[in-house]
């Protein structure tokens, strides 16, 4: 199905939506109506309060209530039951997939070398940051929105944005909240937080979060020990102009264990049968513990003509972390250091809201900078010394260093040609640089045994674009618009899919996207009915693929013994990048069945494809020498051993079909209170983690679904609530990412079976 095709499909889908709907209301108006209906949910997708069902963007939107009723306090169990979201569990943290659009590349060492596909705001700010979003306490809502929004926020994310927002300080009364959760694997999670007007002017809110919780895996990884506190100050001398400042301050403690062995279908790649997923005999890498600091700012001034908007942000972190390294010649612990500062401003102005036209426009700055720091040492805690290629002995060591700096200015301009009819568009141009140092002692192939070198890797790239959004919007009725636009946009590569390596200093272009998109947002039945539905067509062009296939040197010494003779590698002249497309649509459905009965159902269908990746290998390696522990060496041939196309073929984290469901029935009670009990299903067709063919079948999550139970019981005044949840009901130990560091496969996994309870006050 080509482009045209399958947009002219999606507009008759629209319209038997819409004719649907409207049967659907004649029908109601002949029925007896209830007072009941669904609630407008209020959002700040385009950088002002609107009705979510008036923004033309593909988006979800979860509420604070449904978190805290079902233990929803960290980025993955959020936006579990979101259909078109996959929440990738690497090294370096969490990594959100919208759409197909994802970061596939390794991390270095738990270090990021590429900014993040989709960017997670907090309150408005930007981090480059994928950690891994627990803690996240005290919020208003999260909203997603699918595709790129480069016109409007400071980042060239095309796969889509996350905001979080978190709960402003109120002028008008006094609050307080605190919540108890207690559940398996030894799980205590608390928070509290308060709102006091100081006076008619200035107010304060602060709120805490603590997370103590055992590891899910048998060694003890993937452990959870945080806490953080936060404080807002809200300062409004006038009606017009206002001042919010944040503090917050985060600690973090875990023993890093953040996969498994590699398995498939019940057996690990050895062969062997698995009888507890979570089951892990790999010794930990080691503790870390993260420190972080941030402050941000907001002031808004009303001048009129539009709303003035400032927001500065400042953020330190500061790391300790262990790698234990299980080498031939011993353990060594690796003892890391590292620290990370992010700065950013963004200057707007936005139209009031009695202006005959939405505009926006402003000017934003980032950067950020990452340092780390190794030494090595044994396990008796001498230091680990290595001889150099020259004879100098020294202690092993590795420094890093990368620093992005990203600047932009944007606008947005929505124009009401009719009353009904709208036109939209929107521009950006960013100047993005990125600069990444590696310092470090490295094993010499075909040197002599034992010998290492000090090498040094430096990538630096710049690069500056623009991204346009066109669009339009036509409302259909009082509770009904269709939407349309073509937007583009663009993600630095920094230093490609693969961190460090013989390739980490080349110039790559920036990935590339193309958007075409449809939608429709609509309340049926006197607002008992919400039927929201998006097709999109994505042409992805620079998708950062990197080596296919690696040879495996074995231990050292190299001898031909334990060299993989004929080991191939890629054409160094080719190109380590592909090109595909990605088609789909998402409908997402709310409907109130009777006063105490509600229904959700998601439904996201993804059709991805390779259109150009397509490698060929040249070089073979023989190993010659090396006998009697001499040195190695290696003779190499050039021959064009095979192309190997991926054309046409499905591309990574796309399961082409997702059904999300959420049935939820109150019960209510003789005293005045109530019980709702609430399922959540989601089931997955199967799709790839990593597009490389010889890591098949390892790399692939086969069609799964997991379903989570929830209870809570209301008191009657509605100042206390008791909840009880079983998450992940099947224990189905979903897989969430394929990596290769290293050259050696890991799998991760979602969470298992949780249950708790969770004791919830408010006054």
């Amino acid at each position: 199905m080509n482009k045209r095709s399958f947009l002219v499909f999606m507009a008759l889908i629209v319209g038997i939506i819409f004719t649907f709907g409207d049967a659907l209301s004649l029908y109601a108006q002949e029925s007896a109506k209830d007072e009941f209906t669904l609630e407008e949910i209020t959002v700040t997708a385009q950088k002002r309060a609107e009705n979510q069902q008036k923004v033309a963007i593909s988006m979800e939107t979860i509420s604070s209530e449904q978190m805290k009723e079902t233990g929803m306090n960290n980025l993955d169990e959020i936006l579990n039951n979101v259909s078109n979201v996959i929440i990738n569990k690497a090294e370096d943290g969490l990594r959100v997939t919208i759409r197909g659009l994802s970061d596939a590349g390794d991390a270095f060492h738990g270090m990021s070398v590429s900014m993040p596909t989709v960017a997670v705001n907090m309150d408005g700010v930007y981090s480059n940051r994928k950690d891994t979003g627990s803690g996240l306490y005290d919020l208003e809502r999260v909203e997603v929105l699918s595709g790129p929004q480069s016109t409007l926020y400071a980042s060239n994310s095309p796969g889509g944005i996350v905001n979080v927002i978190s709960a402003n300080p109120k002028l008008d009364k006094y609050e307080f909240s605190g919540l108890l959760e207690y559940g398996n694997y030894a799980l205590l999670h608390t928070e509290g937080s308060m709102n006091a007007p100081i006076s008619e002017k200035m107010a304060i809110r602060a709120a805490f979060s603590t997370n103590l919780r055992d590891g899910y895996l048998t060694n003890g990884g993937d452990n959870e020990d945080s806490k953080s506190a936060r404080l807002k100050a809200l300062f409004q001398p006038t009606d017009k102009l206002s001042f919010v400042i944040t503090g917050e301050e985060s600690k973090t403690s875990t023993k890093r264990g953040n996969g498994v062995p590699s398995f498939y279908n019940g057996y690990y790649q050895d062969g062997t049968k698995i009888k507890d997923y979570w089951y892990t005999a790999a010794v930990l890498p080691g503790p870390s513990v993260d420190t972080n600091n941030k402050v941000t700012g907001r002031m808004e001034l009303d001048t009129g003509f539009g709303t003035l908007s400032l927001l500065p942000s400042y953020s330190k972190r500061s790391g300790h972390n262990e790698e234990r390294m299980n080498n031939p010649d011993g353990v060594t612990l690796n003892v890391g250091e590292t620290s990370a500062i992010e700065k950013s401003v963004e200057l707007r102005m936005a139209s009031s809201a009695d202006f005959f036209f939405k505009w926006m426009a402003g000017v934003n700055y980032y950067n950020a900078t990452n340092k780390q720091d190794q030494l090595g040492w044994n396990e008796d805690g001498t230091a680990k010394i290595s001889t150099l290629t020259s004879g100098e002995t020294k202690q092993e060591y590795r420094n890093a260093f990368s620093e992005e700096t990203a600047k932009a200015i944007f606008a947005n301009v929505t124009y009401p040609i009719t009353d009904t009819f709208r036109a939209t568009a929107g521009y950006r141009y960013s100047w993005d640089d990125v600069l990444m140092h590696n310092n470090e002692m490295r094993g010499v192939m075909g040197g002599a045994p034992g010998r290492v070198e000090e090498i040094q890797e430096i990538f630096e790239d710049n690069y500056s674009d623009p991204d346009y959004k066109i669009g339009v919007e036509y409302d259909l009725g009082t509770n009904s618009m269709v939407y349309a636009d073509y937007s583009t946009s663009y993600r630095v590569q920094a230093m490609g899919g693969g961190g460090p390596g013989a390739s980490s200093t080349t110039k790559k272009e920036p990935e590339r996207l193309k958007a075409y998109s449809v939608g429709s947002k609509n309340r049926f039945m006197d607002n008992k009915l919400q039927v929201n539905a998006s097709a999109y067509y994505y042409d992805y062009t620079g998708f950062s693929a990197g080596d296919m296939i690696t040879g495996y040197y074995g231990p050292w010494p190299v001898t031909p013994d334990n060299f993989l003779p004929n080991a191939t590698q890629p054409d160094p002249n080719s190109s380590e990048t592909g090109a595909g497309r990605m088609m789909g649509f998402d409908l997402s459905t709310n409907l109130i069945i009777t006063s105490n009965d509600m229904l959700n159902l998601s439904v996201s269908y993804l059709k991805s494809e390779w259109t150009d990746l397509v490698f060929n290998y040249y070089y073979k390696y023989q190993v010659v020498g090396g006998g009697g522990g001499g040195p190695v060496d290696w003779t190499q041939i050039q021959e064009l051993i095979s192309p190997n196309s991926y054309n046409g073929k499905p591309m990574t984290m796309s399961p082409p079909w997702t059904l999300s469901g959420t049935y939820s029935h109150n019960f209510n009670l003789w005293n005045g209170g109530s019980i709702k009990t609430q399922i959540d299903e989601r089931v997955r067709t199967g799709y790839r983690m990593n597009w490389k063919e010889k890591e098949y079948p390892w790399n692939y999550q086969e069609t799964c679904h997991i379903t989570n139970l929830s209870a809570t019981y209301t008191h009657s005044d509605g100042k206390w609530t008791l909840s009880a949840y079983v998450k992940n009901l099947e224990n189905y130990a979903e897989k969430r990412a394929y990596m290769t560091p290293g050259g050696q496969g890991m799998t991760t996994i979602g969470n298992p079976r949780t249950y708790g309870g969770i004791l919830s006050v408010k006054f």
